[in-house]
Order: C-alpha cells, then structure tokens, then sequence
C-alpha cells in the first residue's frame, strides 16, 4: 500500500483518531448539563477538554498534510517503553494524589513527564511543572471552587 495516505505517516492517523474521538466525548458532554463560566455543570470541564482536543488533532492533521517531507522510519519509531513507564507513573500519581495532594503530585508528575520527553532541562522542567501545576490549581481550585486534594500542604 503505497498511496499518499499511506505515505502521511503516523501524525496524520493519530489526529484523525483523536478528531473522531474528541467529536464523540463532545457529543456525550453534550448530553450532560454544560452550565456557564460562572456555574458549570458537570458537562462543562469535559466539552471544553475535548473542544481543546479536536482543536489540537486538526492542527496535527493540517501539519502533517502540509509538510513535504517525510520523516524517516527511525524518527516514528515507537518506544515501548518509554509508553511504558507513562502509564506507570499516571497510575503512580492516581495511587498517591489524595494522600500526597494535588499540588505536590502535579509537580513530580510534570517534571518526570518533561524529563521522559526532553531530557537534561532541568530548570525548564521544574520551571514549567511549578507554573502549570501552580495555575491548574488556581483555576480548578480557586475559580471553578473544586476541591483539590491537599495531601502534605494543607493551608492551601
């Protein structure tokens, strides 16, 4: 199976997955009471979730139509075990969130995340998983008043 589809790689297949599944979590969010801003109902963090997600599918889609030149076979080669070691450390951050909180686990689980893809930026990745953690917290916690597990910091 030679033909141009075939030739577009994994990104293309990921992103038609991931729009195709995107527009069915919205069909079900949908389902659900979505609410407002200000009162979200239990739809509401889902649609936006997978509006975000289709959003991202198709710009991965458009790229990897757009782009002329394919990468090799080495470049879209699968590390299974760096798969692996993902869902090893998601279900870590499942076991430990209540007890460690919400906060803390964030950050370790970012900055493992950041080291598994880039290795070696350190800085960059306590520095990114400090930000994103921190902001996450501020907007489901403080802004959409959800509680977050506290764990070992209980004054926030």
């Amino acid at each position: 199976m030679n033909s141009w589809i075939a030739r577009m790689g994994v990104d293309l297949w990921t992103g038609l997955f991931l729009m195709v599944f995107s527009g069915a979590v919205i069909n079900e969010a949908l389902n659900l009471e979505l609410g407002t801003p200000r009162n979200p109902g239990s739809g509401f963090m889902i649609f936006g979730a997978a509006v975000v997600l289709g959003l991202l599918a198709l710009l991965q889609c458009l790229k990897a139509l757009l782009i002329h030149e394919r990468s090799t076979p080495e470049a879209e080669k699968v590390h299974l075990w760096r798969i692996l070691v993902v869902i090893g450390a998601n279900i870590l951050y499942i076991v430990l969130l209540e007890s460690v909180g919400y906060l803390l686990c964030t950050f370790f689980l970012l900055c493992f995340l950041f080291q598994i893809y880039e290795k070696g930026r350190w800085a960059l990745a306590v520095g990114g998983a400090a930000a994103a953690s921190f902001l996450t917290y501020v907007i489901f916690s403080r802004l959409l008043q959800l509680n977050l597990p506290k764990g070992l910091i209980p004054f926030f």
